[in-house]
């Protein structure tokens, strides 16, 4: 018997036209270890991880529609910046 379980996480909201654009640089060897501390659903072709590492916070961004996946992540900023950048990813008002 099959079990219809919902395993989706947190989906992004479409980003708004007036959304403030990132500032995203490539990452081109591995990412180095940061401690994840949010992220979004797998489900979907582009997934943000809200990180932490050396007293600062920032987002990587993962591209899934391409082969390689492309990295890249925002500036490593102030954490309370960083959370603030987190909920205008999830509210579509940066992109």
């Amino acid at each position: 018997m099959a079990e219809d379980y919902d395993f989706h996480g947190t989906h992004p909201a479409t980003p708004r036209p007036d959304a403030v654009p990132v500032r995203w640089a490539m990452v081109e060897d591995r990412p180095l270890p940061a401690r994840v501390r949010g992220y979004t659903c797998e489900c979907l072709p582009i997934i943000f991880e809200d990180c932490r590492a050396g007293g600062q916070g920032f987002i990587r961004r993962y591209d899934r529609s391409v082969s390689p996946w492309v990295i890249a992540e925002s500036p490593r900023i102030k954490v309370s910046a960083a959370e603030t950048l987190w909920r205008q990813l999830i509210n579509g008002e940066a992109r």
